[in-house]
């Protein structure tokens, strides 16, 4: 963890910066994605604003964990992904998501990230440690 640590302190802010420059394409990417692979995902007939309530959260899940990387890049906090993985797990399967949902959409947002942006080989591999972090924190932890 140390040596993820130290490339924030060196790297965080500049990473985050292109992440940001980027940010609505990956993000787009990642919506239609979700919206593709699962295609009943917060889907709920007997609301009357099923489909807007789908929709958004196609939309606003990429754009959280833009967010959330955007406070772990700058602030150099990490510790916001197990936090936040938590709280996902408690709250979202009541609407039909499921662990895997959840790791698949980190993986397709780190996917778009290495492709979207001009991140270093030495950058790819910090980003892809804390890819790793969020699909650890979203694995069940045994008691």
């Amino acid at each position: 963890m140390r040596a993820i640590e130290g490339w924030l302190n060196s790297s965080g802010n500049r990473v985050a910066a292109e992440l940001e420059e980027r940010g609505e394409q990956i993000c787009k990417l990642v919506t239609d994605q979700l919206a593709r692979t699962y295609t009943n995902l917060c889907r709920d007939p007997e609301r009357i604003d099923n489909q807007e309530m789908q929709r958004q959260a196609y939309i606003e899940s990429p754009r959280r964990i833009h967010r959330m990387m955007q406070v772990v890049l700058r602030l150099r906090a990490v510790e916001v992904i197990e936090r936040e993985c938590a709280w996902s797990l408690a709250v979202l399967p009541r609407y039909g998501v499921t662990r895997q949902h959840m790791q698949a959409m980190v993986h397709w947002y780190f996917e778009a990230a290495r492709t979207l942006t001009n991140i270093d080989s030495a950058d790819r591999r910090s980003l892809d440690i804390i890819e790793h972090i969020f699909i650890d924190a979203l694995e069940p932890t045994l008691a």
